[in-house]
């Protein structure tokens, strides 16, 4: 007798990691399916219950749980241990059942429309293919999906469903979508706040008559979130019967004048202090003022920087910045000032800021006995940032990319004829099997400079410190034409978000024909904190056989923050 059943796929597959029951011991399924598996009985049974219910019934109950995954026709085996200590569960999956044919169809005013056709033609279940639960409810919220973008807000489905004939061992997949009424992007409207609406209207990412869609309103929401003028933004659509739909924006600004006092401590700075001010705004135009005091042993700055929002807010600002800086290093003193100007470009993965500075220092450098140096200097800069990261304060995998370059004429205003360039690259990559993560950092530098004498302690390339060269002292090893750097770091999970690691590092910063390469080595500690990671390091400086340097000892080594 042919047995057609409608299954209802409702219990799609819960691939979650779930409490292993310890009495339970399965055999003959692995990934997915196995998960599967164990999380249905571990939401149905205690190790106590599990024991009290009929083998049959559990035979009934692994099988359920292969039915998303396309296995309608397993050999399951299922057997209690001694005294019933043990169950033990043995499957062998036989074959896949196959989709046989996939019927779908869109109806209403949105039948014809590009987007959802060309999404009807990627779905991820084709006639042929192992039948997928999961995959059949990804091919029902794509169509969804593709219509609610295209403003069809009331779409759904007239049929879903999927018939398993167990006889015949076939499966018809049906999906037919009705579209309903297409909706469009209406007047918008703020509340009355200090930026002007003009300049909120640029955060808004669609235009009046557009198709609906929920994913520009939260793009709305998010730019206006973004733009760090308000401490609330609540962005309503009012749908109704209309095709055009209202958006209504209420925003809470943030408090217009800031200040900020805080104090801690770095391997590389000591004991230090900041003090910040901030207008945010300081007109309707949405310009923004900020100021900040930084001190320490290592640096002291004075530094400001005036904000204006470009034609497209989200992704562009120009900035005017000034400052004043002391830095007190191994390799050298100076007291400079700074004045620039700068159009910053930001998108998802990268970052662009070209900028106009202009620098006076006075300066001297370790190596040759404090004799001081004053330059003046004009010059273009361009910083140029590619970055791929899951997630901002710690990525297991990623990257972060930083590209520099300057230079000064001195029939432009300067006083010296400089070419400087560096690439900045950090990459993480983690194999979870092995629950170990490996961290590179390479920095390569040069400057093109007749006299190193006359490059500024400021434009300086120099190594050493909790980022580079551990085991030397901060800024300790130049100035040079050459900077060179690799790092090697390999970071073992032990505990949740708590990592054993070593690391090795090699560099110099030299003048092409007299380098002198430095080598550290050390291990250490590193928990993943809600605020990003914290590193606890010791750090040797070695030579290039291994040995310990005599005159340099074991350096404790703190590091706090993002590592990409």
């Amino acid at each position: 007798m042919r047995k057609t059943a409608l299954v209802l796929l409702c219990c799609v597959s819960y691939v979650l990691h779930a409490a292993h029951l310890s009495s339970l011991k399965i055999t003959g399924i692995t990934g997915d399916p196995l998960l599967n598996v164990q999380h249905r009985l571990s939401e149905l049974y205690t190790d106590q219950s599990i024991h009290q219910e009929s083998l049959d019934t559990l035979r009934s109950q692994v099988a359920k749980a292969l039915y998303p995954y396309g296995y309608f026709k397993p050999d399951i085996s299922v057997y209690a241990g001694s005294a019933r200590q043990t169950i033990f569960i043995q499957v062998v999956l036989g074959d896949r059942l196959l989709i046989t044919t996939f019927t779908h169809q869109v109806s209403g005013e949105g039948a014809d429309n590009a987007e959802i056709q060309q999404t009807l033609r990627e779905l991820p279940l084709h006639v042929g293919d192992p039948f997928n639960s999961m995959l059949y409810e990804e091919a029902k919220d794509q169509l969804l999906s593709a219509a609610e973008h295209q403003g069809y807000l009331h779409a759904s489905f007239e049929t879903s469903k999927v018939i398993i004939d167990k006889a015949r061992y076939t499966a018809n997949v049906i999906l037919l979508l009705h579209t309903g009424p297409q909706y469009y992007f209406g007047p918008i409207r703020f509340n009355k706040t200090s930026i002007s609406p003009e300049l909120l209207h640029r955060y808004v990412p669609f235009k009046y008559g557009q198709p609906y869609s929920t994913g520009q309103i939260l793009d709305l929401n998010r730019n206006l979130v973004g733009s760090g003028y308000f401490n609330a933004v609540n962005v309503s659509p009012a749908i109704n019967a209309a095709s055009h739909v209202p958006i209504d924006v209420s925003l809470v600004p943030v408090k217009r004048i800031n200040y900020s006092v805080g104090a801690g401590y770095g391997t590389d700075t000591g004991p230090r202090g900041r003090l910040g001010l901030s207008v945010i705004p300081v007109n309707h135009a949405g310009h923004t003022f900020n100021a900040v005091a930084l001190g320490s042993f290592q640096e002291n700055a004075l530094e400001a920087q005036y904000s204006i929002p470009g034609a497209n807010p989200v992704t562009d600002h120009y900035r005017f910045n000034g400052g004043f800086s002391n830095l007190s290093y191994n390799a050298g003193h100076s007291n400079a000032v700074l004045l620039g100007v700068a159009q910053q470009h930001v998108l998802t993965h990268f970052q662009r800021i070209l900028s106009l500075n202009a620098l006076h220092e006075r300066y001297n450098y370790t190596f040759t006995g404090f004799s001081t140096e004053e330059e003046t200097l004009l010059y273009p800069k361009g910083v140029f940032t590619w970055s791929k990261t899951t997630d901002p304060l710690f990525s297991p995998s990623g990257y972060n990319v930083t590209l520099n370059g300057l230079g000064a004429s001195s029939a432009l205003l300067s006083q010296i004829n400089l070419a400087q360039v560096s690439i900045n690259a950090k990459g993480a990559y983690t194999m979870d099997s092995m629950r170990t993560r490996f961290y590179v950092h390479a920095i390569q530098g040069f400057s093109a400079i007749h006299d190193i004498n006359h490059l500024p302690l400021s434009l300086a390339l120099l190594l050493g410190g909790a980022e580079n060269l551990k085991g030397y002292s901060f800024n300790s090893i130049g100035p040079g034409k050459v900077l060179s750097y690799a790092g090697i770091q390999i970071q073992k999970e032990t505990a949740h978000h708590l990592f054993l690691l070593g690391f090795y590092d090699v560099g110099d910063v030299y003048d092409p024909m007299n380098a002198q390469t430095k080598y550290d080595a050390g291990i250490g500690i590193m928990w993943v904190s809600p605020v990003g990671p914290i590193k606890v390091e010791v750090a040797q400086a070695i030579n290039q056989r291994g040995q310990r340097i005599p005159d340099h000892s074991p350096k404790l080594v703190i590091n706090m923050g993002p590592d990409l």
